[in-house]
């Protein structure tokens, strides 16, 4: 293994931190002018036939983005009601992995093939 020159790896350390430092200060002073440019749009903004918000004057838009979301809890609660949660529910069959957890407890023997099923994720993180 080559020799580690350890004022370089200081020198590594410190620019590392102070450049963590300054990205941290831009993401701080960027969410603090899109806070200022999204009042100023509110405030004087014009809206489009699409629910965005214009300011000419600079070219920028508050876009307006809608989604929609299923809601499954009062759609069964409808389904159940009038009689229709037989034609519209599906069973799925998935595998319990607490199950096969007991059945491995339960019979020692399998315990090394269960074990097999694990599989290790590594990853790696830079931490200074």
């Amino acid at each position: 293994m080559a020799e580690v020159d350890n004022d370089y790896i200081k020198g590594l350390v410190r620019e590392y931190k102070k450049a963590k430092e300054m990205i941290d200060a831009l993401e701080k002073r960027n969410a603090e002018m899109k806070t200022k440019l999204t009042d100023a749009l509110v405030a004087n903004g014009s809206p489009d036939s699409n629910g965005h918000l214009w300011l000419t004057l600079v070219e920028i838009k508050r876009e307006r983005r809608v989604s929609k979301v299923f809601n499954s809890a009062a759609a069964e609660a409808w389904a159940k009601q009038n009689g229709h949660w037989d034609v519209v529910k599906e069973v799925v069959e998935v595998l319990n992995e607490d199950k096969i957890l007991g059945l491995a407890w339960q019979n020692p023997e399998l315990q090394e093939q269960v074990k097999s099923f694990y599989m290790e994720k590594e990853s790696w993180a830079l931490k200074v």
